[in-house]
């Protein structure tokens, strides 16, 4: 498990994502002395993005205990061993935190395909982005009808098209219990909706087409007739929310 990782193997980790972030966040904010609070921030990709870009200081939370020496490593690496003071990383959700101020986005990496209630989380948003400008930017990826939304090392679809009796043998215990636990089963109307019940405004929306898509003619028969199409070959999501006050 990434937990168990030494430190320097965890903070190559922790850099990998840069690519990444910079192609579905870099497009939506600019974090040059902004500040920012991540939503699951784990190890702290996000922070170290976020900081190698100029910002001002950046919060993480996320519900697991928080390991910083990664993040740490990585900064010094990166050339910012000046800028260890200009983050903070706690255990908590949004529900939880205390007073922190307002935000000037709250950005949040592969992780609202794992909260069960997606209105309220979002609702739970507003106190940190109180301000004109401020807005939300979440990507979610892999959503769980997508052909890797089981977040599993198994097939396409396979959560979908095998038995659980016939998959569970071939998953690690702890893999099992967060396939079982841990995934919502969001699609993306199921988020759209949970947008509008939040009372928040949609900027923009973007998705990722199925990385399985080559193969979803072949293993469609296997897969209930009840899910639809539109569901099981969209993977993710990228948008841009915020409340009326921040426009």
């Amino acid at each position: 498990m990434l937990e168990d990782l030494p430190t320097a193997e965890l903070a190559a980790y922790v850099r990998k994502w840069d690519g990444h972030l910079s192609r579905y966040f870099g497009p939506r904010m600019d974090p040059a002395g902004k500040r920012i609070l991540v939503i699951g921030s784990q190890f702290g990709p996000e922070i170290l993005w976020a900081l190698k870009r100029g910002a001002a200081h950046v919060v993480g939370v996320d519900p697991a205990p928080a390991r910083t020496d990664a993040l740490e490593a990585a900064l010094v690496e990166a050339g910012l061993g000046d800028r260890l003071d200009a983050f903070e990383m706690i255990s908590g959700t949004t529900h939880t935190l205390g007073e922190m101020g307002g935000f000037d986005y709250v950005m949040s990496n592969n992780v609202f395909e794992h909260i069960h209630d997606l209105a309220h989380t979002l609702m739970s948003l507003r106190r940190f982005v109180p301000a004109r400008g401020n807005r939300v930017v979440i990507f979610a990826d892999p959503l769980f009808y997508s052909s890797a939304g089981h977040h599993l090392r198994a097939g396409p679809w396979d959560h979908l098209t095998r038995s659980a009796a016939e998959l569970e043998p071939t998953v690690p215990p702890r893999q099992w219990e967060a396939y079982r636990t841990q995934l919502n089963g969001m699609t993306i109307t199921d988020f759209l909706g949970a947008v509008r019940d939040s009372g928040m405004i949609l900027l923009d929306l973007g998705i990722v087409a199925d990385r399985a898509l080559d193969r979803f003619a072949e293993l469609r028969p296997l897969i209930s007739p009840g899910l639809k199409p539109m569901d099981l070959c969209c993977e993710g999501i990228a948008c841009t929310l915020a409340f009326p006050e921040n426009i």
